[in-house]
């Protein structure tokens, strides 16, 4: 009978130990989607959301590995300050200027410019033009359009006196906070 080096056993019993954990190759889940200039994947119940953040893709089209959508920015609007619990975020600017601050810093990012805004850190962004802009917006994991379209529903029937509590009311179903006012106006407006 072979005698078994010492460390070659220790070896294959760490291997045999560490493999259950490492990611197995999966089948796919996703499916090849196309949308074309002014279409969405996801079909909203108000025209303002479909205008404000059309989808891209979908959870359901990526296998619930993200969502993305094309976001339009009127001149000094953006959301409130806020954090995500359950997604991290990927912006790019398709147009314009925008400020970013999150975690403690400033960022002007021009048209080409992208941030990665990872789930626990506070932030917030404008378009800081004097015209309409647009940015791509990246959540993974998907589901995101859900958010937007509750959203959008919620705040098509909110007035300005109930904005902020209906908006906080969202944020809370979704995993999110509001901590804070935008830094110029709010993205949507108010009845």
């Amino acid at each position: 009978m072979p005698t078994i080096n010492r460390r070659n056993l220790l070896y294959a019993f760490g291997l045999a130990s560490v493999t259950p954990l490492l990611p197995a190759q999966t089948a796919v889940t996703g499916k090849v989607s196309v949308v074309k200039p002014g279409e969405s994947r996801f079909s909203y119940s108000t025209a303002s959301q479909a205008k404000l953040s059309p989808c891209k893709l979908t959870s359901e089209d990526t296998g619930g590995a993200l969502a993305a959508f094309e976001l339009s920015a009127l001149p000094q609007t953006g959301p409130y300050l806020h954090v995500h619990h359950r997604e991290d975020e990927w912006y790019y600017v398709l147009s314009g200027e925008f400020l970013f601050k999150a975690g403690g810093e400033e960022h002007t990012l021009p048209a080409g410019a992208s941030i990665w805004l990872p789930r626990g850190i506070p932030h917030v962004w404008a378009n800081m033009g004097t015209t309409e802009n647009k940015l791509i917006l990246v959540c993974q994991p998907g589901g995101f359009e859900k958010f937007f379209e509750e959203m959008g529903s919620a705040m098509s029937k909110a007035n300005a006196a109930n904005a902020e509590k209906t908006m906080g009311a969202m944020f809370a179903k979704y995993g999110m906070e509001m901590l804070g006012p935008p830094l110029f106006k709010p993205l949507r407006q108010m009845h």
